[in-house]
């Protein structure tokens, strides 16, 4: 198609949707014609940025070279720069320092507040293989239970490559369940 952003509706349109919205509404191909700004001839922004989504993914953009890009139909010198900028900062946002759970002094800091709340809750910790929280999950349950399927916390873990899960679970009624006899 050949039409510009200003021709699609305003609530289509990224930076006044993230205006009247929030940024968390944006798709990531939204967020990333932000970033690029303007389309190339014959695909607006937006288009052009769902096509560099459909060829490479959020966590491959950092891999991806400067002739990769370029390779794509009307991708510039300059749209090729600020691609591989963006999978830099993505990179660099990984690579942070990120707080360790070295000991089970750490685990109850991380807890503490879970006995102040009213309904049971799941509490999940991703870490990596250097004990790095790589994701931080928290599956809401009732008075009495949580109900949560593996599957729900294993696919998180399996997204974000983790090493290692911890699991912390409250009984705000004190009860356990669990009972101990001698």
């Amino acid at each position: 198609m050949d039409y510009t952003i200003h021709d699609l509706p305003e609530s289509e349109r990224p930076r006044e949707k993230l205006e009247e919205n929030g940024v968390e509404t944006l798709s990531d191909a939204e967020l990333l014609a932000i970033l690029l700004r303007t389309g190339i001839q014959g695909k607006n922004v937006k288009e052009l940025s769902y096509e560099i989504l459909d060829e490479f993914s959020l966590e491959t953009l950092s891999e991806a070279s400067m002739k990769q890009f370029k390779d794509l139909e009307g991708i510039s010198k300059v749209k090729a720069g600020q691609l591989k900028a963006i999978g830099e900062l993505g990179l660099r946002l990984q690579r942070q320092d990120r707080e360790k759970i070295e000991n089970l002094s750490d685990v109850k800091a991380r807890v503490e507040d879970m006995k102040f709340k009213s309904s049971e809750v799941l509490r999940v910790f991703y870490l990596n293989s250097g004990n790095e929280v790589l994701a931080e999950k928290e599956f809401d349950g009732s008075v009495s239970t949580v109900k949560v399927e593996p599957k729900e916390i294993f696919s998180e873990g399996l997204k974000k490559d983790a090493s290692a899960l911890i699991l912390a679970h409250n009984h705000p009624s004190g009860d356990s369940g669990y009972t101990h006899e001698d």
